[in-house]
């Protein structure tokens, strides 16, 4: 799986649970603080979420096949409940993914399920950033860096591509 696709794995996990904490409780986001760029960024934090990624995709693939069993019994595919999730965030998106207040329902009875889904999988992956030396929030800041800053991106396709070959 390519970097772009785990960071995009990472991030909607992460996404998963801000959406649905923000259609439960619609409050004002602080501001979010300036995402670092590739100076910022030591090459051994490199490696440490360079390593971080790839042991955390078999967490987000469980938690991902556990939501989507969930929400298959309810008759919601996981892409038509991530494409609502978007659109509830993104109020532009919205007026594109028509949701019925059936579904609407659907998804509000289903939060708590999917929430302790969501809490076990960050637990997990909390655990797993802790032992290689990251907390929760710096991993994100430096994925979300990566988005913006294509040194910094570069940096991490090429320790992933070389952990990769390690592991082959």
């Amino acid at each position: 799986m390519t970097f772009i696709n785990k960071a995009a794995l990472t991030i909607a996990i992460f996404l998963l649970s801000t959406g649905m904490l923000f259609a439960q409780v619609q409050q004002q986001q602080p501001q979010m603080p300036d995402l670092p760029t590739s100076s910022d960024v030591s090459d051994e934090e490199i490696d440490q979420i360079a390593t971080t990624i790839g042991e955390l995709e078999p967490i987000q693939v469980k938690a991902q096949e556990k939501m989507g069993a969930a929400l298959e019994e309810e008759g919601i595919s996981l892409e038509r409940f991530q494409q609502m999730m978007m659109a509830m965030q993104n109020p532009q998106m919205a007026d594109q993914v028509n949701i019925s207040d059936e579904e609407m329902a659907t998804i509000q009875q289903m939060q708590p399920k999917l929430m302790e889904i969501q809490g076990e999988a960050e637990q997990e992956m909390s655990a797993k950033m802790e032992e290689n030396g990251l907390t929760m929030q710096r991993y994100r800041m430096v994925v979300m860096g990566a988005q913006q800053d294509p040194e910094l991106m570069e940096r991490l396709q090429s320790k992933l591509e070389e952990n990769d070959g390690e592991e082959e």
